[in-house]
């Protein structure tokens, strides 16, 4: 259903016509040139966008709730690790501890465009404003925003998410296939990698 209200909303003219093949780039200059009205990014989507735009002319909502009442955000997230046989780790672990504090991790976060890790992060100047909103309040209320990570443990997710999802959901906008279609396809071939996983690592 999901699938199909999105190819419903592009053929009923509420995305332009040449957005069937825009990538990251094109999605945000359609939102801060005024040819789309609304737009579904990421926080670092803000770094160009505040740079374009007033902060008086965009904010930042929630994800809209289905019929249960409830929205599912995808969660990107960001890990540090350090390799066993580091010749550094000394080093390696100042430069984690650094980032993953709170004053620093603060400010890193403004720098680079996304949401800060500790909790208060809402309360700070720079991130207590309607272009930040949205997103806290996905964070601060599971009851209705329930997160979703990506199933980044599957062998070949890389491949699906930036070839195979992208050109099958070409073909559904452009009316090639069926959303129905492509979600058996979808879920076929990740119910085959989840498969494949378990059994490569069973306990």
């Amino acid at each position: 259903k999901g699938l199909q209200m999105l190819a419903d909303m592009y053929k009923n003219g509420l995305a332009p016509k040449d957005a069937v093949s825009w990538g990251f780039n094109e999605t945000v200059t359609g939102f801060y040139s005024g040819t789309c009205a609304m737009l579904n990014q990421d926080p670092d989507a803000l770094l160009g966008i505040a740079d374009k735009m007033s902060a008086d002319d965009f904010a930042v909502a929630p994800l809209p709730v289905g019929p249960s009442g409830k929205s599912y955000p995808t969660l990107g997230y960001a890990g540090w690790a350090m390799f066993a046989n580091s010749q550094h780790k000394d080093d390696a672990w100042k430069l984690m501890a650094t980032l993953l504090s709170p004053k620093d991790n603060l400010e890193w976060a403004k720098e680079v465009g996304v949401v800060p890790i500790h909790n208060g992060a809402d309360q700070d100047p720079h991130f207590k404003t309607e272009q930040f909103k949205g997103w806290f309040t996905e964070l601060s209320d599971s009851s209705k925003y329930e997160m979703v990570t990506p199933p980044t443990h599957l062998e070949n997710l890389g491949n699906f998410v930036d070839q195979v999802a992208i050109k099958n959901f070409q073909e559904v906008l452009l009316g090639q296939k069926t959303a129905k279609d492509v979600a058996d396809q979808w879920a076929a071939f990740l119910t085959k990698e989840q498969q494949d996983w378990m059994a490569k690592n069973k306990k």
